[in-house]
C-alpha cells in the first residue's frame, strides 16, 4: 500500500517538476535567491567561529529615530531590510544606508558600528547568523 502511494507521489512530482514537459505546468513553489555574497560590506572574506555550529534568525524592528548602540559581530551575518531604512554608521564617521529590499553581509572584521533608523517609520530587518553555540551575535562596544 505505502509502496504504491510512494510510487504515485514520485511519478506525480516527476511529471509536475520535470523541465520541458509542459510550459503550462508551473510549479506551486517559487524559489528566488534574494542575496548571496562571498565578501562583507568592507570587501573582506569571512570565517566562522569554532565550536558546535549554530544558525540563528532574528527579526529586528527599530522605531523611527532609534538606533542599536555601537557594537561588532564575532560571527558572519546576513541582513535583509523588509521595511523602512537603516543606516550603518562606523566609528570613522562613514555610513551606509540600506532600504527596503537591500541585503548585506557583515563579519568579524567589520568595524564597530551603530545601526540606526534614519527613516520616518519603523524599520524591519531580518538577520541570519552563522555562528557557534555560546558565541554572541552582537558584542557591545563601550
Amino acid at each position: 500500500m505505502f509502496k504504491k502511494i510512494f510510487i504515485s507521489i514520485t511519478f506525480a512530482l516527476i511529471l509536475f517538476c520535470a523541465p520541458g514537459i509542459s510550459q503550462a505546468a508551473q510549479s506551486p513553489v517559487d524559489v528566488q535567491e534574494v542575496f548571496t555574497s562571498t565578501k562583507t560590506i568592507e570587501g573582506d572574506s569571512f570565517t566562522y567561529p569554532k565550536g558546535k555550529a549554530e544558525m540563528r534568525l532574528y527579526r529586528v524592528e527599530v522605531a523611527a529615530g532609534e538606533e542599536v548602540p555601537l557594537h561588532s559581530h564575532p560571527a558572519p551575518l546576513t541582513g535583509h531590510i523588509e521595511k523602512g531604512e537603516l543606516t550603518l554608521k562606523k566609528q570613522s564617521g562613514k555610513s551606509q544606508t540600506f532600504r527596503k529590499g537591500d541585503s548585506f553581509l557583515l563579519g568579524a572584521k567589520t568595524p564597530p558600528h551603530t545601526m540606526g533608523n534614519t527613516g520616518n517609520t519603523s524599520a524591519v530587518m531580518w538577520v541570519s547568523v552563522a555562528s557557534a553555540e555560546g558565541v554572541p551575535t552582537l558584542t557591545p562596544v563601550e
